[in-house]
């Protein structure tokens, strides 16, 4: 029974490993939690987009799925590497005190061992993605940052690294130009992501003071680019709700509305709006 036991937690542990070396795909926002370490844990926190594991993660090698999320492999010699040791890890112990010693040990050895396959192979695309992912749960955003730098540098049109720049830039190392700056780059390289359009038009909103105006223009800019996506559509009309342009937000829900006649909560929001237009006072301008 004993043996039993034991293999059925080798087999669980295997489970959790590739769950871990696969990430996520697209969370917004932050937050902080205890995950417990089984086979839905990853380190990957909300606001970074992760890419699809590569068949044989230990053999760093170029033709791998990711290249077509990133772009083709550059056919020059990659740039050289100057940031921190790929590594190295320096937690930051307020991030990781709700981590298991066996979670930290875990992302630890596994920063040690993509840092090992993009030392061997500078190309490897994805080795920086994750370390990027890895050093940015546990708080090491410096590190985060470097490699997704670089990764930007290597697969200069992809969208990924950037994005997550985007958002490492605006939460974690508040410089909110450098933010745009990724978020418009991730924009450019994938136009048809609503979810990049959305968080730049967060920042501007939320953080970006100086350029606030800007957070209805992006969305627009989103839905030309993507005129099928509800989500953006919603975003743009809850953005002129939270502003009281109440004529505009009726108009854009009446917009989804007419792409998702079903949605009964659409519906009473309408209704609400109308409500809200028809209270509002009417000024008449004195002769």
């Amino acid at each position: 029974m004993v043996m039993i036991n034991f293999s059925v937690k080798k087999i669980g542990l295997v489970v959790a490993v590739g769950l871990l070396i696969a990430g996520v795909f697209l969370f917004r926002g932050k937050i902080s939690a205890l995950f417990s370490f089984g086979p839905d844990w990853s380190p990957v926190r909300p606001g970074d987009v992760s890419l699809p594991p590569p068949s044989q993660i230990l053999v760093p090698d170029v033709e791998r799925p990711e290249i077509k999320e990133s772009g083709e492999s550059p056919k020059s010699k990659p740039p050289a590497y100057t940031g921190r040791d790929p590594q190295e890890a320096r937690p930051n112990p307020e991030e990781v005190k709700l981590f298991s010693e066996a979670q930290k040990a875990k992302i630890y050895s596994d920063i040690r061992m993509h840092g090992s396959a993009v030392k061997e192979n500078p190309d490897y695309f994805f080795g920086w993605m994750q370390i990027g992912l890895l050093k940015k749960v546990i708080g090491d955003f410096a590190g985060a940052r470097d490699a997704w730098e670089y990764a930007g540098q290597i697969r200069p049109e992809n969208s990924v690294s950037f994005g997550n720049l985007g958002e490492l830039y605006w939460r974690y190392l508040p410089d909110f130009l450098r933010s745009e700056k990724n978020f418009r780059i991730a924009i450019k390289n994938k136009p048809d992501d609503p979810a990049t359009y959305m968080s730049l038009s967060d920042l501007y909103l939320y953080s970006y003071a100086e350029k606030k105006e800007l957070a209805g223009d992006i969305l627009l800019e989103g839905i030309a680019a993507n005129p099928d996506s509800i989500d953006l559509m919603k975003y743009l009309a809850r953005y002129y709700e939270v502003q009281k342009k109440y004529d505009s937000a009726l108009e854009w829900w009446q917009k989804v509305l007419a792409k998702d006649p079903a949605n009964f909560e659409v519906v009473t929001t309408i209704e609400s709006l109308k409500k809200k237009i028809e209270a509002k006072p009417q000024y008449i301008t004195p002769y």
